[in-house]
């Protein structure tokens, strides 16, 4: 593996893991344009814990909390919000890999995300009432999470506009947004870890560039939780959605 590509690839995936943009398209997209190849297993699970230690970080206080108080009111919404991407994950990975793995709905799914940001920004702008979490929105967020399989469709993105939609305050939906993203982050790590194939683990390695990418990703994991913070504050989803759309016709372009 050359020297730029853990680089490049821990840069993008710190930036977009918390931005409405979806990491996991982008990766899609960088592999396309610049033709990359090989095994990124190793790669990609450290560039987990990166965005895992910089959510961790920031939410330090409120995670301390629930560690103190396990069976909390937030705990308890945090097992409700996980448990449909966990079932959903478990039946219908391989199956979605398999039919909508392709490249061009990957730029589908960037389309999407822009949609479901243009509604929620609009929807929430007449909602005088905001809500706080209940088992309702908790839910639906926690089914949009798991809509967040499919290729190309942000995890955050979705999650925050459904929650939006289900009329939840914006604050409180931005961070149990990034607090959902914990356990799934250590989900998707401990199932890539079961299915890994080690005999190619540690296969085709650069350590220096690996170690850069890991604080690559970190930094820039941890400025999108601030930048999104602020944007969220300001009601400034819908700066995203041109950029989404140009994304996802050129990534379907690219098909």
């Amino acid at each position: 593996m050359e020297f730029w590509v853990p680089i490049l690839l821990g840069l993008v995936q710190g930036i977009t893991e918390f931005l409405p943009i979806s990491s996991s398209g982008h990766l899609v997209l960088l592999e396309k344009l610049f033709g990359l190849n090989g095994s990124f297993l190793f790669l990609n699970v450290l560039l987990h814990v990166a965005t895992l230690l910089a959510v961790i970080i920031y939410y330090r206080k409120t995670i301390k909390y629930l560690i103190m108080h396990p069976f909390c009111q937030m705990n308890k919404y945090l097992v409700v919000a996980t448990i449909p991407a966990v079932i959903f994950v478990l039946l219908f990975n391989d199956f979605v890999n398999n039919v909508f793995g392709s490249t061009a709905m990957v730029g589908v799914g960037f389309l999407l995300t822009a949609l479901f940001l243009t509604i929620a920004v609009f929807i929430a702008k007449r909602n005088t009432a905001p809500s706080q979490l209940n088992y309702k929105n908790v839910l639906v967020m926690g089914v949009s999470q798991a809509f967040a399989i499919f290729p190309g469709l942000s995890r955050s993105g979705t999650t925050l506009a459904f929650g939006l939609t289900a009329g939840v305050e914006r604050q409180t939906a931005l961070d149990f947004s990034f607090l959902m993203s914990i356990p799934i982050i250590l989900a998707s790590l401990v199932y890539e870890l079961i299915f890994a194939d080690y005999s190619t683990l540690f296969v085709d390695i650069n350590i220096t560039g690996t170690i850069i990418a890991f604080i690559t990703a970190f930094v820039s994991a941890l400025g999108g939780l601030i930048i999104m913070k602020k944007l969220v504050a300001r009601a400034n989803l819908l700066y995203f959605v041109p950029y989404l759309i140009l994304i996802g016709i050129l990534t379907i372009c690219l098909a």
